[in-house]
């Protein structure tokens, strides 16, 4: 019986494997983890040392990510059916509430049904990430929003796929009922939350319209390289074309985005966040590149040499060594 536990579990690896890539970084992460693909790791890692110590430690965080994403995935549907209230809505004394109408700016239903379901991973772990700082919630076109109940408020937030997490506007007052914020209507608190912080219906539309386009591009590159893409991308190309000339903000529509017209689509970096890319490249691939330099100085010899015990990727040194076979 035992013997036959252990057998199922080993067939069962691959399919495994490939479907927490598959979470963790979509199609890539599917063809990455490809038989043909695996087998050239397997046999790196049987004569590098080095590999086979990344290949244990990249098996667990996949691992650990997938199965975190995976809690994502039924929290963010859970939390949309238990979260009653409405991001613009005004509540009263007795705990009753008033939505305003809602804003009719969600896409066509099959692409709604479809990128619900590529950003529901990225998207519960804003959720999962919100209640575990004590947060509530409210939904409001196009997002879902985790937010601390009045007094309490925070100064920024992020957006994980269609959840924003800690952004509350304004300050609480005790004056009249403030759009862009909450505060005080009489006996009425009035909140007003998420993408809805423009001072007229005209515009709350063409922000949520905005709003509504990123995840758009949230689903799209999940799909292709896993919830990790689109920050990743965003960061980079903010870093060289910074506000008005990111890409994808011109893409979801600078004016919906209250973004001034960008003067012009050249590159305008943001040195400190160019710097900061340009590290971590130097870092992630400063084993190839040093790879490469030795096969520069002497192509025929320094593609396949290497150290007793290390691949030649993994080989140290920039000079070139005595020749070996990989």
């Amino acid at each position: 019986m035992e013997r036959s536990v252990r057998r199922a579990i080993r067939r069962a690896r691959p399919f495994l494997r490939a479907v927490a890539c598959g979470i963790c970084f979509g199609l890539v992460g599917l063809v990455w983890s490809a038989p043909r693909f695996r087998r050239r790791r397997l046999r790196r890692a049987a004569t590098c040392g080095v590999c086979a110590s990344h290949m244990r430690v990249r098996n667990v965080a996949v691992l650990v990510v997938a199965v975190l994403l995976v809690a994502g995935a039924a929290a963010r549907p859970l939390e949309a059916a238990t979260s009653p209230l409405l991001c613009h809505s005004h509540i009263t004394a007795d705990g009753s509430v008033r939505p305003e109408p809602s804003l009719r700016i969600a896409p066509p239903t099959p692409w709604q049904v479809t990128r619900d379901f590529l950003v529901a991973p990225i998207s519960g772990v804003g959720v999962l990430a919100g209640r575990a700082m004590g947060m509530e919630s409210c939904s409001g076109p196009p997002l879902l929003v985790m937010f601390w109940p009045p007094p309490r408020t925070s100064s920024g937030g992020t957006t994980l796929g269609d959840v924003f997490v800690a952004w509350m506007p304004g300050e609480p007052t005790s004056g009249p009922a403030t759009v862009n914020g909450y505060g005080n209507e009489g006996h009425r608190l009035y909140m007003r939350y998420g993408p809805n912080i423009s001072g007229s219906r005209e515009d709350e539309a063409e922000l949520g319209l905005h709003e509504s386009r990123h995840v758009d591009q949230w689903a799209v590159t999940n799909l292709v390289a896993g919830p990790f893409a689109f920050p990743t991308a965003y960061f980079i190309d903010n870093s060289l074309f910074p506000r008005s000339r990111n890409h994808f903000e011109r893409d979801a529509g600078l004016s919906g985005g209250h973004y001034p017209p960008a003067p012009d689509n050249l590159p305008a970096p943001r040195w400190p966040d160019a710097m900061i890319v340009i590290a971590l490249g130097l870092l992630i691939f400063r084993r190839r590149l040093r790879w490469s330099l030795r096969v520069l100085q002497d192509p025929s010899s320094q593609r396949s040499a290497h150290e007793p015990g290390r691949c030649p990727v993994h080989t140290r040194g920039l000079r070139p060594i005595g020749h070996g076979t990989a």
